[in-house]
């Protein structure tokens, strides 16, 4: 993975210099520039800025995270003292291709740009320095969430799993369609500290799609957030599925909302199920419990798993709908070598990239479900679609269908089906899914 030196850079934009470090996960008192980043990003998404062991707690994490920050400042000033106009962090984490694979990601967080400072090229410039940066080291993906859906397809990046938030009706006599199997038992979220990445670690190697998770959650699920609450909890609960062997093999954080509400809710914080008996035992678990008449989940997929659990799948109601992990290809054929296959193939696929990294003239031939990819040559015929690289990273996992986008007006097509057979090759075995945030 890919470890920086500190960099600065003078001048990257009129009046403005480029400073990069990694977080060393010491407290704020040992790393001003690490807490002054933090504070910019905080402010620059509204929110309050943390502060003593809140703080110490944050810089830990991404420590453990080896996060790298780029820090935008006025010409001249000291990150020590100063904080930032624009904020960059990234870090490195595998990204599940499918039927276990997996491919180096690298993984973009916290990009904010002062509100006085839009509108000067800043994000333009820092995104452009790590990229390239990236690239360099040999990471063949970029990935991120996004707050804003049109801020990144201009730097190649392209929507690849969404997800959706859901609220399950449990009043009344709820069923499922399916058998129920194992048992469900309470633990304090303090025990899950060892426990909850383990399985984790099973249910995203069969999720095409997911990342290795952030530090963050090590202290999301256990509850231990150090805060203004003086150390008391937030009443989060969890309930863990084991099998009728006794093994563990999922588990469910989750709040109550309060009496106050006019129906009687609780919200899942985390969902975590390495099989689907342990998905549907969860799932079994949440819709009975006494006195509560409704679920809600924030982070559902869009497979439409949950409406075929029930036997009335009308319970299941979506509220929203949002995109989840955008993919970014830096190396076209490590990318696409680099992903299994369940049919075989052949395309030429003209790629365009406003950055250069991913340009060129590409041949995907698939046999035996073993890809090969040749750059252009004197050889290659006419290409059979051609498409941005963006576009070409939302299809990549095989969550989003070529063909559709063929039909959005966003894929050229130069031989008629040949998106078709680009969604039918792409295709997983499983559903393309992001179950994490980072």
């Amino acid at each position: 993975m890919m470890r920086p030196t500190e960099e600065f850079t003078a001048g990257i934009l009129p009046g403005l210099d480029l400073h990069r470090f990694h977080c060393s996960g010491r407290p704020a008192a040992e790393d001003p520039r690490g807490a002054r980043m933090i504070g910019a990003v905080e402010r620059n998404f509204y929110e309050e800025v943390p502060t003593g062991d809140a703080l110490d707690q944050i810089l830990d994490l991404y420590g453990q995270d080896r996060r790298t920050y780029v820090g935008v400042y006025e010409a001249g000033a000291e990150p020590e003292t100063t904080e930032p106009v624009g904020t960059f962090a990234s870090f490195s984490k595998y990204l599940q291709t499918g039927s276990g694979r997996e491919i180096e990601g690298f993984l973009i967080s916290d990009v904010t740009v002062r509100s006085t400072h839009r509108r000067r090229g800043i994000l333009r410039a820092m995104m452009r320095a790590e990229l390239d940066r990236a690239a360099a080291s040999g990471i063949p993906v970029a990935a991120l969430s996004a707050s804003e859906a049109t801020i990144y397809r201009r730097f190649g990046f392209g929507v690849a799993t969404t997800r959706r938030t859901v609220e399950v009706d449990t009043g009344g006599e709820v069923a499922l369609a399916g058998p129920v199997s194992g048992s469900l038992r309470m633990m304090e979220p303090r025990d899950l500290r060892d426990l909850g990445p383990a399985l984790y670690d099973r249910a995203h190697r069969q999720s095409p799609g997911a990342v290795g998770r952030a530090a963050a959650y090590s202290v999301t699920e256990t509850d231990t957030w150090r805060s203004k609450n003086d150390g008391k909890g937030t009443g989060v609960l969890v309930a863990v599925h084991h099998d009728d062997d006794g093994t563990p093999r999922g588990y469910v954080t989750y709040t109550f909302t309060g009496w106050d509400q006019k129906v009687p809710t609780v919200k899942i914080g985390v969902l975590v199920a390495s099989t689907a008996a342990s998905f549907r035992a969860i799932w079994d678990y949440l819709v009975h419990l006494d006195l509560i008449r409704k679920v809600e989940w924030g982070f559902a997929s869009d497979d439409r798993l949950l409406e075929n659990l029930l036997v009335d799948p009308r319970r299941v109601k979506t509220t929203a709908h949002a995109d989840q992990l955008w993919l970014r290809i830096l190396d076209v054929a490590a990318c696409l070598t680099g992903r299994p296959y369940h049919r075989d193939g052949e395309l030429v696929l003209e790629v365009t990239d406003p950055l250069g990294h991913a340009a060129g003239m590409w041949r995907l031939t698939v046999q035996s479900g073993t890809a090969v990819v040749e750059e252009r040559g004197e050889a290659f015929d006419d290409p059979d679609l051609t498409l941005d690289v963006a576009e070409l990273s939302s299809v990549y996992l095989g969550g989003v269908s070529a063909e559709v986008l063929r039909q959005a007006g966003r894929i050229t097509e130069h031989r008629p089906g040949a998106a078709a057979e680009l969604t039918a090759l792409l295709a997983q075995d499983r559903p393309v899914f992001c179950m994490t945030g980072f």
